[in-house]
């Protein structure tokens, strides 16, 4: 493939997978069907020696794996245990922990002869923490007097220490050794003297620039001493080195943050590979996210060419081939290091991150899979990939990372007259490692160790990775150690999988757009990572139109209310961006007669009417993207992403709603009764009902009002927020683009004190929904409480939504999902993180990442895709977020950077730090985080505190424990809690919103009782007797 690009690769990633595997196998299949009764029997010769050698050098772990696998539920408690329990610095919390994680399974079943020591000893030791800690079922109401009680019964240090020495010996197997000079060290131990390695320091991605300067610091010492201290090979390929994670040397390793890298990371980077060219060592780029992809390439490129680093052949890069793009990534490679003169290393592994790729890819709505959907397609491209390292040796050195046997016979099979060499990762398969050591002599160099180096607290996330990797059923290390397995069963011909199956795409994974069929379809999502994509958004905003104008909408007709006034970006005071006229009495008084005619008509059209209505709507959202995308970053200064969220979940209402009305309306319920009766139950819609949405998501909410009511039945007076009254106009728009009926929906543009009270007095107006503010609701209810009719108001108000963590939490996640909860739209969402509780153990070390995260945001103009954060609505909201800060000026922890050249509404996304709940006396809008310590023995008095509030809308658990989750579960009267995520974002049908108390009425919006809030029941009995008798019941078979 000549003049291989970004853009040509980028394209490959959301190809369809059957088309990716016919050039996989079409490019395979010749030299692999030659060669496969030589790749069998290699391999065969592989499990069977590797067999006899079980119980000689089986790693105990090994054991307890297979065990224990991970589709049991002792597996994922292990799993769980191993993940949190290292991390935790308290007592307590440990004690919660295993008492959470022993008291739930039956451990004996795990005993027996046949075991195995390290197994039985683990599974008696387990059993008897479980017996001793096991306790009634948890009390609900007081998750403190529950522990108080095990305490009492239990020697809860010894087991403590016991399982937590256990876990360590978990933990050992796949850490080489915490310290570099140690590492050095067991090189020259008689298990790995015949290896060469590739050193790793642990730890994920940093979170702020002191981490990244701490990574730095560790490469450069990782690189010194494996140049000085170990013997290296003259040939660069043959030398030991090192593997980076560039994502540890900057905390926002993102293609859209390319400028802030090229100042700040491209010269660690060169640094760190002019040390690595001194010594004449390697250094690998490690593989990260497939949204990291092509910038890896793009650093790659750099390095390889960067006039300092000539004639040095060790840079290389690993390549993950789970990923569409991998086999054509090649290609690219191989024109790079002809381009440069250069040999580059690629280490081939089959991937680490799948499942997440999976998630994020139907969350994103994007329309494929950029990872292939089963493991055999994988296992194809890696031999495919393999194949072509092979017939590009000229400028590529391969280095193949595999612990399966089949792999192995294949690549030793492909590779007799190349050179090569093999990879494996310190702690998995010993006996695969014993039998590279053995042969790699005779067939190619000496196996190369990846080998991770550093303290245990720094490895969960990486043990994770080996835990699922060893653990999981389909892998080969547990098929191996599993004697029930014939040696057949275990070798796996990957194309005979392949071409046995009906359709390639595994049926089981649905594309992203199809997640949620057969109800609904999920809405078109883009991802702002892809080459394209940034793009498509980047071109939006070269020609802006500051011409808009808008008007209420009567009739169908444009209605000039007011005057003309002038709507300025509230990114930048000076922009003016349209005109918008207000409606004045006589539009309203118009508005509501036609709504209130018309309503018989719409009340009497066919469900199916309006659903076809609905979703043309829903595909003229779509269609005209880029002019909503434009308007919600020009009028509402939301920046892109944020806009792309917006829109999306307007078209998700649609589509849920359209499926809700199919459930709900399409058919009468029939109701059983008495003989000689018909009853049924039906739903129609209540009359006019007025809607008044926010700016703060001008299409969603909008949109989701409008369209709910619609398909209820019931015609609609609009009134959006001033704020956002051009993309309220373009919108509606649309809907009557889309066929609506022009007195099904009034559009009526102003300000709400000035309209609301002549509608809502207005006996017409039969229901109300809204969403805005606490004190604004209240005047609409006192309004309509005023009326002689009970008129229903449905009302989704602010929040002062908090984050709980405990001890067990990963922090980096805790940092992650607060910056995006608190952060994100610039604060400006009653769903976002006001206060921040942080347990007092991990109070400090959690402050102290958010600090330096919050210094790392980007606040800026909106259309500019690299903004974080862009501005406030207007200057009012500004400055009442400005006085809070304020006000709290010596208890402020950071404000992050903010340009001053800024014209526009901006505030500094700012952490302030509060002894006192009592402190914050209502909702701030704005940015601003509030950090606040907490007891763990105190988790009840801290539930109790936000009860207090009588705010209820979201709230986040960060807890690995599930007695504490469950606790703050049943007694936080909160309409949304979040477990281990942000607590931002909902979904429309997935995670239905709404809360109580100060924070709305409910039903949740995009949730199964909405619709019904907005219909009227109606009964219907008919007594048949009544006209003669019942002669379906003298008619009835066996009546004789």
């Amino acid at each position: 493939m000549k003049d291989l690009n970004f853009k040509t690769i980028n394209d490959i990633a959301y190809a369809e997978e059957d088309i990716v595997a016919k050039e996989l196998l079409e490019y395979l299949k010749p030299q692999y069907k030659n060669r496969l009764n030589n790749i069998k029997d290699r391999a065969t010769d592989i499990v069977t020696n590797a067999r006899k050698s079980i119980g000689i050098i089986k790693n105990p772990i090994d054991n307890l794996l297979q065990e224990y696998q991970l589709n049991t539920r002792e597996g994922t408690i292990l799993l769980c245990l191993a993940e949190a329990l290292l991390r935790i610095p308290d007592k307590k919390t440990t004690d919660r922990l295993l008492e959470d994680k022993f008291t739930s399974t039956d451990w004996k079943k795990h005993t027996g002869f046949d075991k195995g020591l390290f197994v039985n000893a683990s599974s008696w030791a387990f059993f008897l923490t479980g017996n001793i800690l096991k306790k009634n079922d948890l009390d609900k109401n007081s998750i403190e007097e529950t522990y108080k009680s095990l305490i009492k019964k239990s020697t809860e240090p010894v087991f403590r220490n016991i399982v937590k020495q256990a876990v360590m010996v978990l933990a050992k197997q796949f850490v080489f050794k915490p310290k570099m000079d140690d590492a050095i060290g067991f090189t020259s131990s008689a298990k790995y003297k015949k290896n060469i390695f590739s050193f790793d320091m642990l730890g994920e991605g940093a979170r702020t620039m002191d981490d990244a300067e701490k990574f730095f610091e560790d490469y450069k010492n990782c690189i010194k001493l494996t140049g000085e201290k170990l013997n290296n090979d003259k040939d660069v390929r043959y030398a030991n080195g090192v593997s980076i994670k560039i994502s540890a040397l900057h905390p926002r390793y993102e293609r859209n943050k390319i400028e802030d890298l090229e100042k700040e990371l491209l010269p660690k980077l060169v640094t760190l590979c002019e040390i690595a060219k001194k010594y004449n060592i390697q250094l690998c780029i490690d593989a990260e996210e497939n949204y990291r992809l092509i910038l890896s390439l793009m650093i790659l490129e750099k390095l390889v060419s960067h006039p300092n680093l000539k004639n040095w052949n060790g840079l290389g890069l690993a390549l993950q081939a789970y990923q569409k793009r991998s086999f054509y990534i090649i290609d690219w490679i191989n024109q790079l290091a002809e381009k440069n003169d250069k040999i580059i290393s690629v280490r081939l592994v089959k991937g680490a991150y799948w499942d997440s790729e999976i998630k994020l890819a139907q969350e994103l709505g994007i329309k494929n899979y950029p990872v292939f959907t089963r493991k055999s397609l994988t296992d194809l491209s890696w031999m495919a990939c393999s194949l072509k390292l092979f017939n590009y040796q000229k400028n590529i050195f391969p280095a193949f990372a595999t612990h399966n046997a089949y792999s192995i016979a294949f690549i030793e099979e492909l590779g007799k007259d190349k050179i090569f060499e093999f990879q494996r990762i310190h702690g998995m398969a010993d006996i695969i490692h014993n039998y590279f050591n053995k042969y790699s002599n005779d067939n190619y160099q000496k196996c190369r160790v990846y080998a991770p180096v550093g303290d245990y607290d720094d490895l969960l996330p990486y043990l994770m990775r080996r835990l699922l990797e060893n653990g999981a059923n389909t892998s080969f290390v547990n098929k191996l150690n599993d004697p029930k397995l014939k040696v057949e069963d275990i070798l796996i011909d990957p194309i005979k999988i392949i071409d046995s199956y009906e359709q390639i795409k595994n049926p089981q994974i649905p594309l992203p757009p199809d997640i949620y069929l057969s109800q609904r379809y999920n809405s078109k999502g883009y991802d702002i990572n892809n080459e394209d994509t940034r793009i498509e958004f980047i071109d939006i905003f070269k020609k802006i139109n500051n011409n808009y104008t808008a008007y209420s909408i009567v009739d169908k007709k444009d209605q000039t209310g007011e005057a003309l006034i002038d709507i300025f970006n509230p990114a930048n005071a000076n922009e003016k961006i349209g005109k918008v006229s207000f409606c004045n009495d006589e539009i309203i008084n118009k508005s509501i007669k036609n709504a209130y005619t018309f309503y018989p008509i719409w009340k009497s059209t066919s469900i199916d009417e309006k659903i076809l209505i609905i979703e043309k709507f829903a595909k003229l959202l779509e269609e005209n993207f880029h002019n909503l995308i434009k308007l919600c970053v020009l009028e509402a200064g939301k920046n892109i992403n944020d806009s792309i969220n917006d829109i999306r979940e307007a078209v998700d209402f649609c589509y849920y709603y359209v499926s809700e009305s199919k459930r709900l309306f399409k058919n009468e319920i029939i109701l059983n009764g008495p003989t000689g009766e018909k009853n049924k139950l039906i739903y129609e819609g209540k009359g006019v009902f007025l809607t008044i949405s926010p700016w703060n998501f001008p299409v969603a909410i909008f949109v989701g009002q409008i369209v709910s009511s619609l398909l209820a039945g019931n015609t609609v007076i609009a009134k959006p927020a001033e704020q956002t009254s051009i993309i309220a106009y373009e919108t509606s728009k649309l809907l009557f683009k889309a066929g609506l009926p022009k007195n099904a929906l009034q559009l009526l543009l102003g300000k709400g004190e000035e309209i609301g009270p002549k509608i809502l007095s207005n006996n017409k107006i039969k229901g109300v929904l809204f969403t805005g503010s606490c004190e604004t609701s209240k005047i609409i209810q006192n309004q309509l409480n005023e009326r002689e009719e009970i008129v229903p108001l449905s009302a989704e108000t602010g929040g002062q939504n908090f984050m709980i963590i405990d001890s067990s939490a990963l922090t980096e996640q805790v940092v992650d999902d607060a910056i995006e909860s608190g952060f994100n739209a610039a604060g400006q969402r009653c769903s976002a993180l006001r206060i921040l509780a942080i347990q007092d153990e991990v109070y400090d070390k959690t402050v102290k990442m958010l600090i330096g995260a919050t210094k790392k945001i980007k606040v800026g103009l909106p259309h500019l895709i690299e903004t974080d954060v862009g501005p406030l609505i207007d200057l009012d909201a500004k400055n009442k977020i400005n006085n809070h800060i304020k006000k709290f000026r010596e208890k402020v922890l950071v404000m992050g950077d903010l340009d001053q050249n800024l014209n526009g509404h901006f505030v500094s996304p700012t952490v302030i730090e509060i002894n006192n709940l009592s402190e914050i006396k209502e909702e701030i809008f704005g940015p601003i985080i509030h950090v606040y310590r907490y007891q763990a023995e105190k988790i009840e008095n801290l539930i109790n505190d936000i009860n207090s509030m009588n705010y209820g809308l979201t709230l986040g658990i960060q807890s690995r424990i599930e007695s504490t989750i469950n606790y703050i579960f049943n007694n936080a009267n909160i309409g949304n809690i979040y477990i281990n995520r942000n607590i931002t974002g909902a979904i429309v049908g997935v995670q239905p919103f709404g809360g109580h108390g100060l924070s709305g009425t409910g039903p949740k919006a995009g949730g199964p009782n909405y619709l019904l809030r907005l219909v009227n029941e109606k009964s219907y009995s008919y007594d048949t007797t009544a006209a003669g008798g019942n002669a379906t019941l003298f008619m009835l078979e066996g009546n004789q």
